[in-house]
């Protein structure tokens, strides 16, 4: 190993529900050990914010002047950041990996928006600090996701596991990582939790715990079939998808709650199951991390779609919670040593690509 960084990763996804912080330790290569890490929930306000930002963002489109509450929007989220690393409490880092929050994600542009202010950050913390880790792929031709699989890849060399790893991420989006002796290979798979977390907010449910809502429900495959014809999932891989551009919900403005949710469940799975049988790559595993994991009814209809043993995280003793803010802390490292992290066969970038910025406190 070269030295080894005490790097503070920092994770906001597009299911809005609050931000992830990790530590850990790393060369940026190699997994060294784990240190704590934490979930600090958005308050409704910040939330709420958030999301204003995020349909102003969709409406803007990179047209034009931007948004005057994308301000209001780093503001909220640069304190609910620092409340996290606050909370986690993890003493002296030497980086800190900043993901920010995306509020409109256009490859097809050549454009892409996380919100976020790294200079503050590092001002008060006092390290530096990468972050907008991926306009430099999109702007280079990349799709600018996913950025995990270099990740994916350490941990399963980490966890020793032998022959050909999936990691499939089910959190707003879904992406997947396959990762074999010699070959990284990536993509977004469509939709995860984002379209049903929609979906359950419009009932006043926050989501389908457990499976609860989703167990009794009958899906209607020929709604999925058609969705599936969207043109996202004609696209070669790798491509990537913003949690917008599934626009499924009008067909389920009359169908019952159960019903509704079983049917974004087997969304999930089949474009899930689609995107990896496009990959042509025989499986050994199947390993599923992000909050949809927790869910047994897509965890059940991904086992009946795939040839291979499909398990949660945890089962290789991975901390699923804490893995897409471990991510950006060693991604960070990577940056900081100059080394890439996207690739042509995870994001259809050109070339190997160095994304983020880093900057120093003050």
């Amino acid at each position: 190993m070269s030295k080894i960084y005490t790097a503070l990763g920092l994770m906001s996804g597009t299911s809005l529900d609050g931000v992830d912080a990790a530590v850990i330790m790393t060369d940026g290569e190699q997994v060294q050990s784990f240190g704590p890490s934490v979930t600090v929930p958005y308050t409704n306000a910040q939330r709420q914010t958030l999301t204003d930002a995020t349909l102003a963002a969709l409406t803007w489109n990179f047209i034009g002047p931007a948004p005057n509450i994308f301000a209001e929007a780093e503001d909220a989220l640069d304190a609910a950041h620092r409340t996290a690393i606050q909370t986690l409490d993890a003493g002296v880092v030497d980086i800190i990996g900043y993901h920010g929050q995306t509020v409109l994600h256009r490859p097809d542009r050549l454009k892409t928006l996380q919100l976020g202010r790294g200079q503050g950050l590092s001002d008060e913390f006092g390290c530096p600090i990468v972050f907008d880790f991926r306009s430099e792929d999109v702007a280079s031709g990349g799709q600018g996701a996913p950025l995990a699989p270099i990740y994916h890849k350490a941990l399963v060399d980490h966890a020793d596991l032998p022959g050909v790893t999936a990691v499939l991420n089910l959190g707003g989006v879904g992406n997947v990582s396959l990762v074999t002796a010699n070959d990284l290979l990536a993509s977004d798979t469509g939709p995860a939790n984002g379209p049903l977390d929609s979906f359950l907010d419009s009932w006043g449910i926050s989501m389908d715990r457990d499976g609860d809502v989703s167990r009794d429900g009958m899906p209607d495959f020929f709604k999925i079939e058609r969705w599936l014809r969207a043109d996202f999932f004609n696209r070669a891989w790798p491509k990537s998808a913003d949690r917008y551009d599934f626009s499924v919900l009008d067909d389920l403005s009359d169908v019952a709650i159960g019903d509704g949710a079983a049917t974004l469940c087997a969304f999930t799975a089949l474009s899930a199951a689609r995107t990896i049988r496009q990959m042509g790559v025989a499986l050994d595993r199947i390993i599923v991390c992000g909050g949809g994991r927790r869910n047994p009814t897509i965890m059940t209809m991904l086992q009946m779609e795939l040839d291979c043993p499909v398990q949660p995280a945890e089962t290789v003793g991975w901390d699923s919670d804490a893995i897409e803010a471990q991510a950006f802390g060693y991604l960070a490292v990577r940056v900081m040593r100059g080394l890439p992290n996207s690739f042509p066969t995870t994001t259809g970038v050109p070339t190997p690509t160095v994304g983020g910025r880093i900057v120093y406190p003050a």
